[in-house]
């Protein structure tokens, strides 16, 4: 009996500060190298990105938002090794597009897990029609999310197309911080993949 207390006290606490730290992240798994693909073969992509997320200080970070780009970029550069890719700096984020080129503006808008509505508290967004909805109370949600602008200057006349992407795992309270990891993952997972299938099917469609 007193160790089954014991357990339960223990539990108790742990659940006290990984829920008193409202907002945890980890870095994605590593990227997984496939088979070489000719897709975007010979296309000059620029791609550059902006962080929107609100991370107050009292959040779990073993991931930070340079780290978290780098892995994106990654994923970009392993999935299209054909294509001529240049990474800008985030300070370009607003710069105008060059010409005869593609320009991928990645923007952040979520990527991060949370107990409860406090999920929606990181979310960040310029865009006012970027809706995520209600979250879940008394789960864990974990959510990955891009504003993607694609523009396309390789004609005289410049193409714009841009996609919102939200991915929400919602899981039980149960397992801790290993729930909302493993949760975290198949969100990032989802938006990672619609952000690749945005890419890929907007520049060959030109």
């Amino acid at each position: 009996m007193a160790r089954k207390f014991l357990l339960v006290s223990l539990f108790f606490l742990f659940s006290i500060k990984v829920f008193g730290q409202k907002v945890l992240v980890w870095c994605p798994p590593a990227v997984e190298i496939g088979a070489a693909s000719d897709k975007l073969q010979g296309v000059h992509l620029d791609i550059v990105f902006s962080d929107l997320r609100n991370i107050a200080d009292t959040s779990r970070i073993e991931c930070s938002s340079q780290d978290l780009i780098e892995h994106i970029a990654q994923g970009i550069t392993t999935s299209f090794p054909r294509a001529i890719i240049n990474v800008l700096d985030t300070s370009e984020f607003r710069s105008a597009a060059k010409k005869n080129r593609v320009t991928v503006r990645v923007a952040i808008s979520a990527y991060h897990s949370a107990s409860g509505t406090d999920a929606s508290a990181a979310i960040g967004s310029d865009q006012g029609d970027f809706s995520w909805g209600a979250l879940p109370k008394n789960k864990w949600n974990s959510v990955a999310g891009f504003h993607v602008v694609i523009e396309d200057s390789r004609t005289e006349n410049l193409k714009t197309l841009t996609r919102n992407i939200a991915n929400i795992v919602s899981r039980p309270n149960i397992g801790g911080s290993l729930t909302a990891k493993k949760a975290l993952y198949e969100a990032y997972n989802e938006a990672n993949r619609e952000l690749l299938y945005f890419i890929e099917s907007t520049i060959q469609r030109d």
